[in-house]
């Protein structure tokens, strides 16, 4: 379902989407917004990554190895 919406925009951004053919406008905008939303929820989940690394302790790799190996035999094949 589409939705008409009005936009305030700056004089840069009308300059770039003035150049856009009409009929192509609101796909560019809509490009645009899934492109911004999603390096958004990338970067945001990146930042939780990294808040949760440094508070919780650091393990050997050797437990991970370990742990990985024994869930697989677990796993019925």
């Amino acid at each position: 379902m589409s939705r008409r919406v009005n936009i305030m925009m700056d004089e840069e951004a009308w300059r770039v989407i003035e150049r856009v053919p009409r009929g192509a406008r609101s796909r560019a905008v809509n490009a645009a917004i899934r492109e911004w939303s999603g390096k958004s929820m990338r970067q945001s989940a990146a930042a939780r990554m990294d808040s949760l690394r440094a508070r919780l302790p650091s393990v050997p790799t050797e437990d991970v190895v370990r742990w990985i190996r024994e869930e697989r035999e677990r796993r019925p094949s």
